[in-house]
């Protein structure tokens, strides 16, 4: 799809939780909309990508338009100047959700949730399975109560629930085809 044709911007963090199909489906969804999309993939994401979908990182990042370092806290999409349609974490490891809780921006996934919600975008976190634990589920709930953060909660990652997970994803973000 040519630069011309792009209707906005869409930032994809993908975090080293369980549930990496998530984030890649994402990316092979989104890359066939009118989006641009702008990549942050953590270390630990690179391992379970390969580790749970048999794919090679490299294979997933060439899904995006641009890719970001990890610890690139100067890049562009770190700053709310940079107009995006929003950004969805997918998964959403537990400590990603804490430090986006907390608003401690430790990377640049983090910073980058941190700007999209200054400015009033939507952020979506797709946090697989359930029993967190009580401290994990507090930063879950005070997420919840955070104007333009909306959590997509898959029970399992089957074929139609990864799917499923991912059209809400798109649908929250307002991009269409």
């Amino acid at each position: 799809m040519s630069a011309e044709s792009r209707q906005g911007r869409v930032v994809v963090g993908l975090t080293g939780g369980p549930g990496a199909a998530f984030g890649v489906r994402l990316l092979e969804v989104l890359a066939a909309l009118p989006v641009e999309t702008h990549l942050v993939m953590c270390r630990c994401a690179s391992r379970a990508i390969a580790r749970e979908t048999g794919r090679a990182p490299e294979q997933i990042r060439a899904l995006a338009d641009r890719v970001y370092a990890e610890r690139n806290q100067a890049a562009r999409i770190s700053s709310g100047s940079f107009l995006t349609l929003g950004m969805a974490i997918a998964p959403c490891s537990a400590s990603s959700l804490a430090s986006i809780g907390l608003g401690l921006a430790t990377n640049l996934v983090h910073r980058a949730a941190d700007v999209t919600l200054k400015e009033g975008r939507p952020l979506v976190l797709v946090v697989p399975g359930d029993g967190l634990g009580p401290l994990r589920d507090d930063a879950l709930r005070r997420l919840a109560r955070t104007p333009r953060v909306a959590l997509v909660r898959p029970r399992g990652a089957r074929p139609e629930e990864v799917d499923a997970a991912v059209r809400e994803v798109v649908e929250l973000l307002g991009v269409g085809a």
